[in-house]
């Protein structure tokens, strides 16, 4: 084992898993900080994720998980770290992406970190510490309208510093383009200076090797999926990866789509797959209202079980802020978490082996109710969506799964879902 990595969520610990599997690693993910005896089915892999919800929970809950979760990294032999946010640095300007990293410094007795959140192939870049999504600056993509970790600033020093005790400096473009002996150069100013972090401009994946052979010898890094792109090959070459390779099972089971996320691309994926398939919406009126929602929903599903019927509360993000001003913005949103987490629960316990999630709350939602610990890494799907299944389910049938953050997967991505869960590609 040489890589342990902390998610804050459940898409994005998939994500970059996926990057590490793609790029010659194998990889093993877990929900939550596992239990110790499962420590021997990591014989075969490289990396260990532990994909915990620590997004947007409170603070002091995150560091405790997140704490949690690096000691049993610590203990399952791992000897480089990373806490792994999203590409688009989701957070609050209090946090969580600065008090977790303070914590785990101050446990692994670090001096230097830098923060990467980087995804060039999905569009997710930074110039001089701003950053853009897909071309426009982060305050104008549209994540300033998130619900949960509104971005209204696309200066990620300026961010990060408004959460973290420590200084912030910059690893720019011009550095980067200089070499891997530059970043090192750089990263020794900024230490000379009192910075403790460092944003890491990237505007290309070819930034990655380069970042990572200049930070290889830090114990600790923070950021996105895409640093994942450049460590394997520094593994590699000093002779530390397995020769095994992780590969799916054919699942002939009944498949389900849950979507919770609101984004547009998923929002797109819905209205693709609708014109030819079983779809049902639930509403936030229902989910807060109708007691025999899940009973209502489960007969629907019954009815069309043999033809992988989408399930979504995804919707217009102006009707979205209405609802959480009426019913209460935590109170509905744990109200639909929990829908989908019964919902996939009694599914599994019926005729699904297969689920498809879509949206970080979701995804967590979903995997707690199929009560899932560890997933191996398979195929891609698309950018930062990888195929995954159990390797011990505990319910007699194969599972596959795969989890889907918002803005992610083409047009026809559930379609194309489907078809590489089953294990025919």
């Amino acid at each position: 084992m040489i890589l342990g990595i902390i998610g804050d969520d459940f898409t994005g610990s998939s994500d970059i898993a996926n990057n590490l599997k793609k790029s010659g690693m194998q990889v093993s993910m877990f929900a939550g900080v596992p239990s110790f005896k499962n420590k021997a089915s990591l014989t075969n892999a490289d990396a260990a994720v532990i994909a915990l919800k620590t997004r947007t929970i409170p603070i002091n809950e995150a560091v405790s998980e997140s704490l949690k979760a690096l000691e049993w990294l610590k203990n399952a032999g791992c000897s480089q770290f990373i806490f792994k946010y999203c590409s688009t640095f989701d957070s609050t300007k209090e946090g969580n992406i600065g008090p977790v990293t303070d914590a785990i410094m101050e446990e692994l007795n670090v001096d230097f970190t830098i923060a990467c959140p980087s995804f060039p192939d999905a569009g997710r870049t930074v110039f001089y510490g701003h950053m853009f999504v897909n071309g426009k600056p982060l305050n104008e993509s549209g994540m300033e309208k998130h619900p949960l970790t509104p971005m209204i600033d696309h200066n990620l020093v300026r961010w990060l510093d408004h959460q973290t005790k420590h200084s912030v400096g910059l690893i720019d473009y011009k550095t980067i383009n200089n070499g891997s002996q530059s970043v090192k150069d750089k990263i020794n100013k900024l230490k000379i200076e009192g910075c403790k972090y460092a944003i890491v401009d990237t505007t290309n994946n070819e930034d990655f090797e380069i970042i990572c052979n200049g930070v290889k010898d830090l114990q600790f890094l923070t950021g996105g999926s895409g640093i994942a792109l450049g460590l394997p090959k520094i593994y590699k070459k000093d002779g530390l990866l397995s020769d095994k390779n992780f590969q799916i099972p054919e699942n002939t089971t009944n498949a389900v789509i849950l979507s919770g996320s609101c984004s547009s691309a998923t929002l797109s994926q819905i209205e693709v797959y609708k014109k030819d398939n079983p779809s049902y919406f639930i509403s936030a009126d229902e989910v807060m209202n109708n007691e025999n929602l899940i009973e209502d929903v489960i007969k629907w599903i019954k009815n069309n079980e043999t033809l992988s019927p989408l399930i979504y509360s995804s919707a217009d993000p102006k009707i979205v802020k209405e609802k959480q001003i009426q019913y209460g913005q935590e109170v509905l949103a744990n109200k639909i978490e929990s829908i989908f987490e019964k919902l996939s629960n009694k599914l599994l316990n019926h005729t699904f082996g297969i689920f498809i999630s879509a949206g970080g709350e979701t995804s967590g939602a979903v995997v707690n109710g199929l009560g899932l610990q560890e997933l191996k890494i398979g195929k891609e799907i698309a950018h930062g969506v990888p195929a995954l299944w159990s390797p011990n389910s505990n319910c007699n049938k194969p599972v596959s799964v795969t989890l889907k953050s918002g803005n992610f997967g083409q047009a026809d991505f559930f379609k194309r879902a489907l078809q590489i869960l089953r294990g025919k590609t």
